[in-house]
């Protein structure tokens, strides 16, 4: 891909993929849209695959996405709107509380707090696909977790307020990439947004995915740790539940 320096024009990437008819297609280039768009918040805790919903987001319609933070990494790799937060992006990346006034719509990215944790963790050691060395376990994995689950629960807390909000788990895109790329497609429809989900799936990785650990989870969390975990979910589940309809079966399923 053809890095966008701030100075010089919006880079392309060139995909085709095959029409219904058997055609190929060419998806649209990666790049700022020239017109306002709603200010859409993909508000999400740290190390739940925002970077990994970025790029679906700018395959399919097109349009980079923004971010409130500045890496230089994801600038130079793929992400032309880093640092940007103005309505030339199609979505504005977020780990930020809620705020009234910023945002018109948001999707809101949730996972697995179990592996949440542990992907911040490998990110804040080892950057956006490293792994830290396993004694960084042992040191301050205990007190991580701990402050973890009380920002946890007041992130999602805090986003529950926005009254437009798609939710989008990160298990079920996973398991059903297409079927959450319909949801996210519709919900940007309303927005006068376009997109072709066989864009996104014609790259549906990207260069930012970071490898699953094969250590089991008895490892990182202590049958105390659990338990707490446990405690939490169940919080943010109720809440959901609340706030949405046919969205909190895949929950139960974090439970250890």
């Amino acid at each position: 891909m053809r890095v966008l320096h701030r100075n010089s024009t919006p880079y392309s990437t060139d995909v085709l993929t095959s029409s219904q008819n058997g055609s190929e297609q060419r998806c649209p280039d990666v790049r700022l849209s020239p017109r306002i768009l709603p200010q859409i918040a993909l508000a999400s805790y740290p190390g739940s695959g925002n970077t990994w919903t970025r790029h679906l987001l700018q395959q399919m319609t097109g349009i980079a996405t923004g971010s409130v933070y500045s890496d230089e990494d994801l600038r130079l790799n793929g992400f032309p709107g880093e640092s940007l937060s103005n309505g030339h992006v199609v979505a504005v990346k977020t780990h930020q509380l809620y705020d009234e006034t910023l945002y018109d719509r948001a999707i809101l990215l949730i996972r697995n707090p179990y592996e949440t944790f542990l992907s911040l963790f490998k990110f804040v050691h080892a950057n956006h696909t490293g792994a830290p060395n396993i004694d960084k376990y042992v040191t301050g994995w205990t007190m991580f977790v701990a402050k973890g689950i009380d920002k946890y629960i007041q992130f999602y807390t805090s986003w529950m307020k926005h009254l437009d909000v798609l939710p989008i788990f990160y298990d079920m895109m996973k398991q059903n990439l297409t079927q959450e790329l319909h949801r996210i497609k519709t919900f940007l429809a309303k927005s006068g947004i376009k997109g072709d989900i066989h864009c996104a799936l014609a790259d549906p990785s990207g260069n930012h995915k970071r490898k699953d650990s094969l250590i089991p989870f008895d490892f990182f969390y202590s049958k105390r740790k659990r338990t707490t975990m446990n405690l939490m979910i169940k919080q943010i589940r109720n809440m959901f539940k609340d706030r949405f309809r046919n969205v909190t079966e895949k929950m139960e399923t974090w439970l250890l």
